[in-house]
C-alpha cells in the first residue's frame, strides 16, 4: 500500500499526546478510491479464510469494514456506540476504553447480526492500543462466533495493541506501520 504511505508521510498530522490525525484521507474527508484500494489489499489479505462477516466500531472504521466487506463479498456489521431506537434491544455488547478520545462507552451489535456459526474479520481504520478490537472480541466470543483475524490501515508500533493482540494468537494485518514518531514527523516501518 504504498499509496497509503505516501499520503500518511506527506498529508498526516500529528496531535498531542502523538495522535496521528489522517482525517483529510481517511476517516472524515474520505478519498473513497484509496478506502476502496485499502479494502480489495485486506480483502486479499484474508481470501480463503471463510469469513462470513466483516466487523468494525463505528465511526471511523465504517468506511473501511465496508471496502473490505465489499472486497470479500459478505456484509459489513458495525458496533454501534449508542443504544437509539433504530438497533433491536436484543444486543451483545462490550465495554471500551478510548484514548484518544479519553472517555469508556459500550459498543452494541443486534444479535440478529452475529451468530455462532459467524467467522468475523475484525477491521478499523487505526490500531493503537486494541481496545476497540478487544471489545469487538468480547461481542465475537459471547456470541459463539469465531475471529478469523484483524485488518487495519495504519497501525501505531508505538502503542502495544498490535503485540497484544498477536500475543493472543490472533493474525494482525496492516498496511502502513507507525513504528514511531520524532520531533512531530512520522517514520514508517518497513514491511
Amino acid at each position: 500500500m504504498e499509496e497509503l504511505k505516501r499520503r500518511i508521510l506527506k498529508e498526516a498530522e500529528v496531535g498531542e499526546g502523538d495522535i496521528i490525525r489522517v482525517d483529510m484521507f481517511l476517516n472524515h474527508c474520505m478519498d473513497v478510491s484509496l478506502l476502496q484500494e485499502i479494502g480489495k489489499q485486506l480483502g486479499r489479505r484474508f481470501r480463503g479464510e471463510r469469513i462470513s462477516k466483516v466487523m468494525t466500531v463505528e465511526a471511523s472504521g465504517i468506511a473501511v469494514a465496508c471496502f473490505t466487506a465489499l472486497a470479500l463479498g459478505v456484509p459489513a456489521v458495525y458496533a454501534k456506540k449508542f443504544q437509539t431506537g433504530y438497533i433491536d434491544p436484543n444486543v451483545y455488547s462490550a465495554e471500551v476504553h478510548s484514548f484518544s478520545m479519553e472517555k469508556s462507552y459500550t459498543i452494541r451489535i443486534s444479535r440478529r447480526y452475529l451468530e455462532p456459526d459467524d467467522r468475523v474479520l475484525l477491521v478499523d481504520d487505526i490500531l493503537a492500543s486494541g481496545q476497540a478490537i478487544l471489545g469487538l472480541l468480547e461481542i465475537v466470543s459471547r456470541a459463539g462466533a469465531e475471529a478469523a483475524g484483524v485488518g487495519v490501515a495504519i497501525e501505531k508500533a508505538t502503542k502495544d495493541g498490535g503485540e497484544v493482540l498477536r500475543r493472543m494468537g490472533l493474525r494482525v494485518e496492516s498496511l502502513a506501520k507507525v513504528e514511531r514518531i520524532e520531533d512531530g514527523h512520522i517514520i514508517l516501518g518497513e514491511d
